[in-house]
């Protein structure tokens, strides 16, 4: 099978946006308006697959060399997901895509991909044919929990979190979708208090990086934050919409008397019930896995179980570019 498969550029920016939301698992992680935040951090190795050579796409995958290496190149090394999002559905020429790809970046000098799969839950479509080739090429780098609601299906709270959402509303907590950039300015202010009091560390985006986020993906994130009676900031969430079913909670904070008032609970109860009246079907809590990739935080676990939550697995591998140009897929001829 013949796939004409070219390097990215900005002149088919705006057909690769377009592409996006047209695939299986696309995500605003693979939109260019999300990657090119990024500025000349990364070398960027992005490939297009073609059915029509420099019209329609029929496959594509962001790609940048991995940080401090010459041979390896990684999908992606400045997003959550990556990995090749196509609107083929045939696992045989999905395989023979995937393959076609590894024998160009083997063309550019790289040896290793370093794959960040979308957790299934959030495709548009169920399907994870592209383990079986990626765990016969490769290596598991990480298996991470993801906590998950299907908020298109009945979800309870437990009693426990229901207690702390009533109390937090008699003692007159409120909630409100943040409009102004001084809403942002005064969550990134409560997270970084947050992260510094409770972790020793900083929020992964600055306030800059967050403020053009903000612009960049407009219409695409919210900001939830919670009132106390005087109308003080007690807890916040900035939400990123992966795609037309999922939104995602990338940022969660509060500061001592928010976590006294249950305003974190408050919280995410009313951005989970304003998510399941809109048209999402999924809302995603993140990671739950240490830094190893494989050790689980239990508290913050539980605490996601709590509201109801399920469970997926976000896979990366370390996958053998040689090997998978020249996979066996298993497809009779």
């Amino acid at each position: 099978m013949i796939h004409h498969i070219t390097s990215y550029d900005d002149s088919v920016k705006q057909t690769w946006d377009a592409f996006v939301p047209t695939t299986q698992a696309g995500t605003i992680m693979h939109s260019r308006r999300f990657l090119e935040y990024h500025g000349e951090r990364f070398k960027d190795e992005s490939v297009c697959v073609w059915s029509d050579p420099g019209v329609r796409l029929k496959a594509a995958i962001p790609l940048a060399r991995a940080p401090n290496t010459s041979d390896v190149v990684a999908s992606h090394p400045g997003s959550t997901f990556g990995g090749m999002i196509a609107s083929v559905i045939d696992p045989s020429e999905r395989a023979s895509i995937l393959s076609a790809i590894a024998g160009t970046l083997l063309e550019r000098g790289y040896r290793k991909l370093v794959y960040k799969t979308v957790p299934a839950i959030f495709g548009q479509q169920f399907d994870e044919s592209d383990l079986r080739l990626l765990l016969r090429a490769g290596t598991v780098r990480r298996a991470d929990l993801w906590s998950f609601i299907r908020i298109d299906r009945a979800y309870a709270f437990s009693a426990k979190r229901r207690a702390s959402i009533k109390a937090a509303e008699r003692k007159g907590v409120e909630l409100r979708q943040a409009e102004q950039e001084a809403d942002w300015v005064a969550f990134h202010t409560l997270l970084s208090s947050n992260l510094q009091e409770r972790h020793s560390t900083v929020p992964v985006h600055s306030l800059a990086e967050m403020l053009d986020l903000r612009q960049r993906l407009e219409g695409e994130n919210q900001l939830w934050l919670a009132y106390g009676p005087d109308g003080e900031i007690l807890a916040g969430t900035w939400c990123f919409a992966y795609n037309a079913e999922t939104l995602h909670t990338q940022y969660i904070a509060s500061n001592s008397r928010g976590r006294e008032l249950g305003a974190v609970d408050y919280l995410l109860a009313g951005v989970i019930d304003a998510t399941a009246a809109s048209s999402f079907k999924v809302m995603s809590f993140g990671i739950n896995t240490l830094s190893d990739g494989y050790a689980i935080n239990t508290n913050l676990l539980k605490q996601k179980l709590r509201f109801g939550s399920g469970v997926a697995v976000h896979w990366h591998f370390d996958v053998d570019l040689e090997q998978l140009a020249n996979v066996d897929a298993g497809f009779a001829s």
